[in-house]
């Protein structure tokens, strides 16, 4: 890894370049992506593909959890993430089978998407197969909750999605993020808490680690997140109407929260997977992405030559191991929580008793 200084003009030369070849998003979307990790698309896709989401879901949770929509009272049923320090009426909910080709079916959502990861082109068979299920998760408001949660540091559940790949700076395996929202989400009401700048603590720690991550430690309960989220100050809620998506950097640590509300919120979360490497170190006429110039701005560097020390891992995601892939996975999480002690690189205090691994001693 080489560094150079941050030129200001340079990086804006470079943001023209990107923005000049944007299909859907605006110059005011690209430059929030760029500074906040996440922008907001407004009528992304109809909202008739909401109401068949949504339906789909009720029809669901009333088969096997023997909710009733119209009794919020009926919600608070023991369901998947429904545990001990859990969520209640928090649950993810299959798909059918049923699918949205999102250039056909969604356009200005696909159109986004690609705009932020520099263009249909970095994507398999140039996205024509990209699409979305029916699957989606629920977060229904259950009577009894506590009160909103401030989104802040010290809550559990932070992590940056990822739990089937080595982490490296420039992992393809997760080139955005994506949620479309199938219900109203209005303030307070079970959204996404996003830490909006992250996106630099966490591109400071990958660039400096080529070797690469596990998993382990930024999924689920890792390790390394309590770390990276004190270091965040600027947290907001997901918020938008049926039928908005939101676009967010992979590099963007969020945490599901509790909805104090009686109104369910039903989205879903996806992930494109890119052809190629991100590349920070594009030769003149090889526009960034709007994810990559991200990634630039956070590190305030206007070019970033990256290589990795270690093959990229598939890695088999937490819930879907067995006793053997557990034991191996476990294995392989502590001997890289030893090294990151050895060098200082410790867990915060806080982070055992908000449920996370930690590798203080």
């Amino acid at each position: 890894m080489s560094r150079t200084s941050f030129d200001e003009a340079r990086f804006e030369a470079d943001f023209e370049r990107t923005i000049d070849r944007c299909e859907e998003l605006n110059r005011d979307e690209a430059q929030q992506f760029v500074q906040t990790g996440y922008v907001r698309v407004s009528d992304a896709f109809p909202r008739s593909i909401a109401e068949t989401v949504v339906e789909h879901a009720w029809e669901e949770l009333e088969r096997d959890y023997e909710v009733d929509r119209a009794d919020p009272a009926s919600w608070d049923r023991p369901m998947m993430f429904h545990r001990k320090g859990g969520i209640h009426g928090y649950v993810r909910v299959p798909p059918s089978g049923t699918r949205f080709n999102l250039p056909g079916d969604a356009p200005r959502a696909f159109r986004a998407q690609t705009d932020a990861i520099g263009g249909a082109s970095r994507l398999p068979d140039g996205g024509a197969n990209l699409a979305w299920s029916d699957a989606s998760v629920a977060n229904l408001g259950v009577v009894g909750h506590p009160s909103r949660e401030q989104p802040q540091p010290q809550l559990g559940g932070w992590h940056k999605d990822g739990w089937h790949f080595r982490h490296f700076l420039n992992s393809p395996e997760q080139g955005l993020l994506t949620v479309p929202i199938y219900s109203d989400i209005a303030p307070d009401s079970g959204g996404t808490h996003v830490a909006v700048d992250s996106i630099a603590p966490v591109a400071r720690l990958l660039a400096a680690h080529p070797e690469g991550l596990h998993p382990d430690s930024v999924q689920g309960a890792g390790y390394l997140i309590p770390g990276l989220v004190e270091q965040c100050s600027a947290f907001e809620e997901l918020t938008g109407d049926a039928g908005d998506m939101v676009i967010l950097h992979p590099f963007m640590i969020h945490r599901a929260c509790i909805n104090p509300s009686p109104r369910p919120r039903f989205i879903a979360n996806a992930a494109l997977v890119l052809t190629e490497p991100m590349n920070f170190a594009r030769e003149a006429g090889d526009a960034y992405s709007l994810v990559e110039l991200a990634v630039l701005w956070a590190l305030k560097m206007n070019r970033l030559e990256f290589a990795t020390t270690r093959d990229r891992l598939a890695v088999l995601p937490g819930p879907m191991r067995k006793d053997e892939d557990t034991q191996r996975e476990r294995e392989l999480l502590q001997a890289e929580m030893s090294r990151f002690a050895d060098v200082g690189h410790r867990t915060p205090a806080w982070g055992r008793e908000h449920g996370y691994q930690s590798n203080r001693a």
